[in-house]
């Protein structure tokens, strides 16, 4: 895959900033707090309601389907992609694995279930990923009912349901290609974009979680604005979700919203500091004068993204 010119780098990373009240401190912490243990989601509520945690725990079941145990070949096979072939011999097994440094095959079904621990996943995007490891990039091929879809390494997420059904079905079969090194599959994820026309549960726990974080920093009351996000917690009617009522679901999830909106003044107190990281292979299979070349204008193209007016 190609790596972007500096300018149409800066004009990424220009775009992905989103600079509005609460969205900040939510897009902020979005990757930390979906990494977050189940103590780093507890130390963070601790200072919220018993009810903080059963919402959280509830929300955070909602954003990936589950795709943990895949059927594996090892070596290479004809048509391993092939919606016809018999798997059914095949070792299942889940990341993180060990596995040679031969060609191998990995395939599984996925369904789009009748609901997702209460949701109804009807309209959603669903996006698959792939990760392998093998001290360095692994080629791979993905198809999709035994269409390719994708070949290289560091694949980017593909979609596997726009505009998802109940009884979706797509058979996915990835083929590692041989590597040096012997392989590690890591495991696969299937993240969720919520239907437009519905509230994102994500969102909501984001911000639930980034405003949980901020107010004991930067609050002048405290107790008021706990308050305040209390009453946006409990607004979240997980009874309605365990029901299956989606209509009652989306509408408790937008008055918390509406509750967490009054706090949105106090977050826009809040300052952000960000360091970018860029990893260079100094002077690898490269002279020394080639890595200079490199790193100059890339470390100038990142000074501009933050500060246009310098040269």
């Amino acid at each position: 895959m190609r790596r972007p010119a500096g300018s149409e780098l800066k004009n990424r990373i220009k775009r992905s900033w989103v600079v509005n009240g609460l969205i900040v401190s939510a897009a902020f912490l979005v990757m930390q707090s979906n990494a977050q243990s189940a103590s780093q989601t507890a130390t963070i509520l601790k200072t919220l309601g018993p009810r903080s945690d059963t919402v959280i725990e509830r929300l955070s079941l909602l954003n990936r389907l589950p795709a943990d145990e895949w059927r594996f070949h090892e070596g290479d096979i004809t048509h391993g992609e092939s919606a016809d072939l018999d798997d059914s011999a095949w070792e299942v097994i889940k990341g993180p694995r060990g596995i040679s440094e031969d060609a191998v095959w990995l395939r599984r079904t996925i369904e789009i279930p009748k609901n997702l621990n209460g949701y109804d996943l009807t309209g959603a995007r669903i996006w698959f990923s792939f990760r392998a490891d093998a001290n360095a990039p692994v080629p791979e091929i993905i198809y999709f009912n035994g269409r390719r879809v994708a070949l290289g390494d560091d694949l980017e997420p593909i979609v596997l349901f726009d505009n998802s059904r109940p009884g979706d079905k797509v058979l996915i079969a990835v083929k590692l290609l041989r590597t040096v090194d012997r392989k590690t599959f890591v495991g696969s994820e299937l993240k969720i974009d919520f239907a437009e026309n519905r509230p994102s549960p994500e969102d909501i726990r984001t911000e639930i979680l980034s405003t949980a974080l901020l107010i004991p920093a930067i609050s002048k009351d405290v107790p008021a604005d706990t308050a305040t996000l209390e009453k946006a917690i409990n607004a979240i009617d997980i009874e309605a979700l365990d029901a299956g009522y989606q209509t009652k679901f989306d509408a408790s999830l937008k008055e918390s919203r509406s509750a967490l909106e009054s706090l949105k003044p106090l977050m826009k107190q809040a300052s952000l500091h960000v360091t970018g990281n860029s990893h260079i292979d100094a002077a690898w299979l490269w002279p020394w004068t080639e890595t200079v070349d490199v790193v100059n204008p890339l470390i100038g193209d990142f000074i501009n993204t933050i500060d246009p007016t310098r040269t």
